[in-house]
């Protein structure tokens, strides 16, 4: 057994503390975020048996710091129950209630990504939450995606698969897919029959697309997605201009406590161009930063981000 410093047994702290609380993530899985090659080193390093530890240690000293610092940069925005937000987080509800598909698409960074991320941490038990990229190209692909969200076998075959997901799956879950632009019509069709399973059973299996608005144009346009589109029980648009006064104060409630009305106006102006809520929180955090998020601290992150207002 390695004897340990007391600085390397607080990074190993950190390491325990990390894994209570992201059960999700495994020890190998923290292993490869925080850089290590092999599974086995983190393994090794909390039993005190690997011959090298010191840069190991390094390592994980490293990885926290950079956590560390992203949490403190982060800590005056949190997640808010704003109009647009609040919105998608109760149409998801009503997925999960009604079973069935829905759609819920708007201008990029207006709050879905955070509305979705909230409910399924308010609703762990069943619901599931997973972010389609491009490289989930293929039916197959897709399936062991979701097989490995919601801890299905992960079987070789396409039937294999679907049956392993739909033995995992119960009646009142929702399955909720962000950056839906990126499914195929494969896909939807057989995340479609999903549903239409458990509506054949007297259940209820919800399936909540999110994305960008080609989602819903791609699916109203192409005849193939006809039988799909009569399918979808709601559709919900949402656009930037939505956002109100009122959002961006419960998004920022330090500058409500300070009284700093000209702070929020001008959050609001950049929250209704394009850039949306993803541009102002990036523009305040960037003058917290700086600590200066006064109007002047936040015109000047704003102009080094290269946004007009």
């Amino acid at each position: 057994m390695m004897n340990y410093t007391e600085e390397q047994l607080a990074l190993l702290g950190r390491v325990e503390q990390y894994l209570a609380e992201h059960p999700k993530v495994s020890q190998n899985e923290l292993g490869k975020m925080i850089g290590f090659t092999s599974g086995s080193i983190l393994s090794s390093l909390r039993k005190g048996t690997y011959k090298t530890p010191e840069a190991a240690f390094q390592k994980i000293a490293a990885y926290f710091e950079v956590k560390d610092a992203a949490n403190k940069r982060c800590a005056e925005v949190h997640y808010a129950p704003t109009n647009i937000s609040s919105h998608i987080y109760g149409l998801i509800g009503v997925c999960q209630a009604a079973g069935g598909l829905t759609i819920a698409v708007g201008d990029a960074g207006i709050g879905k990504t955070k509305a979705a991320q909230k409910f399924h941490e308010d609703n762990p038990t069943n619901s599931y939450y997973l972010t389609i990229n491009p490289c989930l190209t293929s039916v197959k692909s897709l399936l062991k995606a979701i097989a490995s969200e919601i801890g299905a076998t992960v079987e070789r075959s396409v039937d294999d698969l679907w049956l392993s997901i739909v033995k995992k799956l119960s009646d009142g879950t929702v399955l909720i897919f962000d950056e839906a632009q990126n499914l195929t019509i494969k896909e939807i069709e057989t995340l479609r029959s999903f549903s239409d399973y458990f509506h054949s059973k007297g259940q209820t299996l919800g399936i909540c697309f999110i994305g960008n608005p080609e989602a819903v144009v791609y699916m109203s346009r192409k005849a193939e997605f006809a039988q799909i589109s009569n399918r979808v029980r709601l559709r919900r648009f949402y656009t930037s201009d939505q956002i109100t006064i009122e959002d961006i104060k419960m998004l920022f409630p330090i500058l409500s406590e300070q009284h700093m009305q000209k702070e929020i106006e001008f959050l609001h102006k950049i929250a209704c161009t394009p850039q949306a809520l993803r541009g102002a929180v990036g523009v305040f955090m960037n003058a917290y930063a700086n600590k200066d998020y006064t109007l002047d601290g936040l015109k000047v992150a704003a102009a080094y981000a290269e946004i007009e207002v």
